[in-house]
């Protein structure tokens, strides 16, 4: 699902340091506010605890990494990893997912040689349609 910061934010900074991944930065606007990346975002919560203010909510235009919604948190792919947006295919962009038995993978190409549809990000997807429909 991802986050997002809202305009009570106070700057403080104090999500950016708890985010592992990465996913919080500043923006450039004035006063400072801060923006989740929704790819890099795996969910974990860890900004909403500190926030002081309550600015972090949840950001409904993207579904929960591994929850409902998410290709992974299906039975068919039982043992996947994703790499929440560390990793991404050279090709078409998409999240390069870790089979069972660590090989990595980019399920969209898979499928396009294949002939078959396969499960996509759903967060990629969200992503590339925003951009497609900004050009």
């Amino acid at each position: 699902m991802a986050f997002k910061v809202d305009d009570s934010c106070i700057g403080c900074g104090g999500c950016e340091f708890a985010c592992e991944r990465g996913a919080i930065s500043q923006g450039d606007g004035y006063p400072v506010l801060y923006m989740v990346d929704p790819l890099l975002c795996d969910d974990c919560e860890e900004c909403v605890k500190v926030c002081p203010v309550d600015a972090i909510s949840e950001n409904l235009e993207f579904s929960r990494c591994y929850g409902r919604g998410c290709p992974l948190s299906s039975k068919k792919y039982a043992g996947w990893t994703c790499s929440v947006g560390v990793s991404r295919c050279e090709e078409c962009g998409s999240m390069i997912w870790t089979s069972p038995s660590g090989m990595e993978v980019c399920n969209t190409c898979l499928g396009k040689s294949q002939g078959r549809h396969t499960a996509q990000c759903p967060k990629i997807k969200k992503v590339d349609r925003a951009i497609h429909l900004s050009l």
